[in-house]
Protein backbone atom coordinates (compact mmCIF):
# COMPACT_ATOMS: atom_id res chain seq x y z
CA UNK A 1 0.00 0.00 0.00
CA UNK A 2 1.37 3.60 -0.90
CA UNK A 3 1.85 5.85 1.63
CA UNK A 4 -0.93 8.32 0.71
CA UNK A 5 -3.41 4.95 0.79
CA UNK A 6 -1.83 4.31 4.25
CA UNK A 7 -2.30 7.75 5.44
CA UNK A 8 -5.76 7.82 3.77
CA UNK A 9 -6.93 4.48 5.36
CA UNK A 10 -5.49 5.66 8.78
CA UNK A 11 -7.38 8.94 8.54
CA UNK A 12 -10.90 7.19 7.80
CA UNK A 13 -10.46 4.67 10.56
CA UNK A 14 -9.68 7.31 13.18
CA UNK A 15 -12.45 9.63 12.16
CA UNK A 16 -14.80 6.43 12.34
CA UNK A 17 -13.62 4.83 15.90
CA UNK A 18 -13.54 8.68 17.33
CA UNK A 19 -17.05 8.62 16.40
CA UNK A 20 -17.97 5.52 18.08
CA UNK A 21 -16.40 5.83 20.81
CA UNK A 22 -17.89 9.82 21.28
CA UNK A 23 -21.18 8.13 21.54
CA UNK A 24 -20.58 6.04 24.16
CA UNK A 25 -23.11 6.85 27.22
CA UNK A 26 -21.26 8.55 30.57
CA UNK A 27 -22.76 6.22 32.54
CA UNK A 28 -21.67 3.55 30.73
CA UNK A 29 -18.21 4.91 31.07
CA UNK A 30 -18.58 5.46 34.64
CA UNK A 31 -19.19 1.84 35.40
CA UNK A 32 -16.30 0.61 33.03
CA UNK A 33 -13.94 2.85 34.63
CA UNK A 34 -15.26 1.78 37.98
CA UNK A 35 -15.13 -2.08 36.63
CA UNK A 36 -11.72 -2.08 35.01
CA UNK A 37 -9.59 -2.84 37.55
CA UNK A 38 -11.99 -6.32 38.38
CA UNK A 39 -12.05 -6.86 34.72
CA UNK A 40 -8.27 -6.42 34.27
CA UNK A 41 -7.24 -8.60 37.43
CA UNK A 42 -8.92 -11.35 36.11
CA UNK A 43 -7.35 -11.71 32.71
CA UNK A 44 -5.63 -15.33 32.70
CA UNK A 45 -2.96 -14.35 31.26
CA UNK A 46 0.63 -15.42 33.29
CA UNK A 47 2.83 -12.20 31.66
CA UNK A 48 0.34 -9.89 32.67
CA UNK A 49 -0.32 -10.63 36.13
CA UNK A 50 3.42 -11.26 36.33
CA UNK A 51 4.20 -7.84 34.86
CA UNK A 52 1.27 -5.68 36.94
CA UNK A 53 2.16 -8.02 40.50
CA UNK A 54 5.92 -6.72 40.20
CA UNK A 55 5.64 -3.12 39.09
CA UNK A 56 6.85 -0.49 40.79
CA UNK A 57 5.75 2.64 38.43
CA UNK A 58 3.11 2.33 36.28
CA UNK A 59 2.51 4.76 32.97
CA UNK A 60 -1.04 5.82 32.59
CA UNK A 61 -3.30 8.60 30.84
CA UNK A 62 -6.70 10.99 31.20
CA UNK A 63 -9.04 9.42 28.64
CA UNK A 64 -10.08 11.90 26.72
CA UNK A 65 -13.16 11.80 24.22
CA UNK A 66 -14.84 8.47 25.07
CA UNK A 67 -11.37 6.39 25.79
CA UNK A 68 -11.52 3.82 27.88
CA UNK A 69 -11.15 5.43 31.37
CA UNK A 70 -8.77 4.07 33.30
CA UNK A 71 -8.84 6.28 35.92
CA UNK A 72 -10.08 3.96 38.81
CA UNK A 73 -7.41 1.39 37.33
CA UNK A 74 -4.94 3.71 38.23
CA UNK A 75 -6.28 4.54 41.58
CA UNK A 76 -6.17 0.83 42.44
CA UNK A 77 -2.76 0.96 41.67
CA UNK A 78 -2.16 3.91 43.71
CA UNK A 79 -3.67 2.11 47.10
CA UNK A 80 -1.14 -0.47 46.25
CA UNK A 81 1.53 2.00 46.67
CA UNK A 82 2.68 1.79 43.06
CA UNK A 83 4.24 5.12 41.99
CA UNK A 84 1.65 6.52 38.77
CA UNK A 85 2.77 8.50 36.02
CA UNK A 86 1.06 10.28 33.34
CA UNK A 87 1.77 12.22 29.92
CA UNK A 88 2.90 16.05 29.04
CA UNK A 89 3.30 16.84 26.09
CA UNK A 90 6.46 19.36 26.26
CA UNK A 91 8.77 20.86 23.35
CA UNK A 92 7.01 18.03 20.52
CA UNK A 93 7.77 15.38 23.12
CA UNK A 94 6.49 13.10 25.83
CA UNK A 95 7.97 13.47 29.13
CA UNK A 96 5.57 11.49 32.18
CA UNK A 97 5.24 12.75 36.00
CA UNK A 98 4.41 10.91 38.74
CA UNK A 99 1.04 12.23 40.53
CA UNK A 100 -0.13 11.10 43.99
CA UNK A 101 -3.42 11.49 42.88
CA UNK A 102 -6.19 12.48 40.22
CA UNK A 103 -7.20 15.41 41.87
CA UNK A 104 -7.60 19.02 39.60
CA UNK A 105 -4.90 20.41 41.78
CA UNK A 106 -2.23 17.98 39.94
CA UNK A 107 -3.30 18.54 36.35
CA UNK A 108 -4.28 20.91 34.29
CA UNK A 109 -5.97 21.16 30.69
CA UNK A 110 -4.07 21.26 27.94
CA UNK A 111 -4.44 23.43 24.36
CA UNK A 112 -5.95 19.92 23.34
CA UNK A 113 -8.62 19.52 26.07
CA UNK A 114 -6.60 16.50 27.55
CA UNK A 115 -5.76 16.81 31.24
CA UNK A 116 -1.94 16.93 31.70
CA UNK A 117 0.21 16.67 34.93
CA UNK A 118 1.65 20.10 36.11
CA UNK A 119 4.97 20.53 34.39
CA UNK A 120 6.82 21.65 37.95
CA UNK A 121 6.17 17.85 39.75
CA UNK A 122 8.70 14.99 39.90
CA UNK A 123 9.83 13.74 36.42
CA UNK A 124 9.78 10.25 36.23
CA UNK A 125 12.92 8.37 34.74
CA UNK A 126 11.42 6.41 31.53
CA UNK A 127 13.82 3.59 32.67
CA UNK A 128 12.41 2.97 35.59
CA UNK A 129 8.87 2.50 34.04
CA UNK A 130 7.50 -0.87 34.38
CA UNK A 131 4.07 -0.74 32.47
CA UNK A 132 2.70 1.16 29.66
CA UNK A 133 -1.03 1.51 29.67
CA UNK A 134 -1.07 3.73 26.74
CA UNK A 135 -4.30 5.08 24.70
CA UNK A 136 -5.08 3.82 21.18
CA UNK A 137 -7.68 4.30 18.21
CA UNK A 138 -7.49 0.57 16.76
CA UNK A 139 -5.12 -2.19 16.89
CA UNK A 140 -5.08 -5.23 14.35
CA UNK A 141 -5.18 -8.66 15.75
CA UNK A 142 -1.36 -8.81 15.78
CA UNK A 143 -0.86 -5.53 18.39
CA UNK A 144 0.08 -2.99 15.79
CA UNK A 145 -1.33 0.14 16.92
CA UNK A 146 -2.78 3.23 15.43
CA UNK A 147 -2.48 6.32 17.54
CA UNK A 148 -4.41 9.78 16.69
CA UNK A 149 -1.22 10.93 14.37
CA UNK A 150 0.58 12.93 16.85
CA UNK A 151 3.43 10.13 17.10
CA UNK A 152 4.12 10.89 20.55
CA UNK A 153 3.93 7.47 22.36
CA UNK A 154 6.10 6.00 18.67
CA UNK A 155 8.76 8.15 19.53
CA UNK A 156 8.62 8.06 23.26
CA UNK A 157 8.51 3.95 23.48
CA UNK A 158 10.97 4.03 20.36
CA UNK A 159 13.58 5.96 22.49
CA UNK A 160 14.52 2.80 24.44
CA UNK A 161 18.01 1.45 23.45
CA UNK A 162 17.35 -1.55 25.39
CA UNK A 163 14.45 -3.01 26.69
CA UNK A 164 11.21 -1.46 26.85
CA UNK A 165 8.48 -1.38 29.45
CA UNK A 166 5.54 -3.63 28.93
CA UNK A 167 3.07 -2.71 26.67
CA UNK A 168 -0.65 -3.05 27.87
CA UNK A 169 -3.54 -1.97 25.65
CA UNK A 170 -6.88 -1.59 26.58
CA UNK A 171 -9.58 -0.63 23.93
CA UNK A 172 -13.25 -1.41 23.03
CA UNK A 173 -13.98 -4.62 20.91
CA UNK A 174 -14.83 -2.24 17.86
CA UNK A 175 -11.24 -1.35 18.03
CA UNK A 176 -10.02 -4.29 16.66
CA UNK A 177 -9.20 -3.77 13.22
CA UNK A 178 -8.03 -6.43 10.78
CA UNK A 179 -7.46 -3.62 8.09
CA UNK A 180 -5.12 -1.27 10.25
CA UNK A 181 -2.41 -0.31 7.88
CA UNK A 182 1.14 -1.06 9.22
CA UNK A 183 4.23 1.12 8.87
CA UNK A 184 7.66 0.70 10.41
CA UNK A 185 6.91 3.55 13.33
CA UNK A 186 4.11 1.89 14.78
CA UNK A 187 4.23 0.58 17.96
CA UNK A 188 3.08 -3.29 18.75
CA UNK A 189 1.49 -3.90 22.30
CA UNK A 190 2.74 -6.68 24.02
CA UNK A 191 -0.94 -7.27 25.32
CA UNK A 192 -4.80 -6.25 24.50
CA UNK A 193 -7.36 -6.35 26.90
CA UNK A 194 -10.51 -5.96 25.30
CA UNK A 195 -13.67 -4.92 26.53
CA UNK A 196 -16.55 -6.98 24.74
CA UNK A 197 -19.65 -5.62 22.66
CA UNK A 198 -22.45 -6.37 25.30
CA UNK A 199 -20.32 -3.81 28.21
CA UNK A 200 -20.71 -0.90 26.39
CA UNK A 201 -24.17 -1.50 24.42
CA UNK A 202 -23.09 -1.57 20.89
Amino acid sequence: MKLMDINEEKTRIRKEIRRRRESIPSKILSDIEESLPVFISAIEDEELRTRLGKAERIALYRAFKGEVPVDGLAKSFMKRGIRCCFPRIENGNMSFYDCESLSDDEFETSSFGIKEPFGNGSKADPKSIDVVVLPAVAYNEEGTRLGMGGGYYDRFIGSFESERPYLLGICYEFQICSDVPVTAQDLNVVFIAVIPEEVYGE
